[in-house]
């Protein structure tokens, strides 16, 4: 059985490479997450990078996909994304959290729609579980903008995540069995909206050479600090990585 990221990386191949036309670039990146839940070490790994435009279809990481629609100022576009969030009981911190189950990492699937306008640009994106793990839906709107500072790019962003019931209680809700089993309390929460905040840098080494780094804070509400599971009250991502354009 292919894995979520395997899952990906076939979609990725799916899109056609018309070279001469296209925005291709490769790179390596780090990444370093802080989880919410109560386990015994943060999140860490290094994974190549793949990024990819022709004006129809684009990869972009862990996210791909074709344009609706393109334009200066509107940008319409159908996805398939990684979500990369799990729980493994294995790296629980108590022997109650090891008792529960595990919350596997999914691919979304959905729609986005961004308009840029000469003060920032508004993102709003609707996407829903494709692999039936949470069989949830996620919602976002953000507003974000672009400034440069000569070979310097900064992107400030601020927005709100969604997530419904079944997402929010997959990764966050303890059921009755996991209760019993456990000894935590039961917990069933419902929707949940996170405010987030984060900062992208790009610096163009040369033509063909450019870095980047990115950091993010999620700021969780009580729907999801209340759960058994968690610990804390942020979120907090952060990216390094360098990339060759071809």
């Amino acid at each position: 059985m292919k894995t979520p990221k395997q899952i990906v990386v076939f979609l990725v191949l799916l899109a056609p490479v018309y070279g001469w036309a296209a925005d291709i670039a490769l790179g390596i990146g780090g990444f370093l997450t802080t989880s919410p839940y109560k386990v015994d070490r943060d999140d860490h790994s290094v994974w190549p990078v793949i990024n990819y435009d022709d004006d129809t279809w684009y990869i972009q990481g862990d996210d791909a996909g074709r344009y609706l629609m393109n334009d200066d100022a509107n940008e319409l576009k159908l996805k398939a994304f990684f979500l990369d969030q799990e729980y493994k009981s294995s790296r629980g911190s108590t022997t109650a959290m090891r008792r529960l189950n595990d919350r596997r990492s999914t691919v979304m699937s959905g729609i986005s729609y961004q308009r840029t306008t000469p003060i920032g640009a508004v993102h709003v994106q609707l996407a829903g579980d494709i692999l039936n793990n949470s069989q949830g839906v996620l919602a976002n709107i953000s507003y974000l903008n672009q400034v440069r500072l000569g070979m310097l790019t900064v992107i400030p962003e601020f927005g709100v995540d969604g997530a419904n019931g079944q997402q929010t209680r997959y990764y966050y809700g303890v059921s009755s069995m996991e209760a019993r089993r456990s000894g935590l309390s039961e917990y069933r929460p419902s929707a949940n909206i996170t405010p987030y905040v984060s900062l992208t840098a790009d610096y163009k080494l040369s033509e063909r050479w450019d870095t980047y780094a990115s950091a993010r804070g999620n700021f969780l509400p009580s729907t999801v600090r209340d759960s058994p599971m968690v610990d804390g009250d942020e979120i907090y991502a952060f990216s390094l990585g360098i990339n060759y354009n071809f």
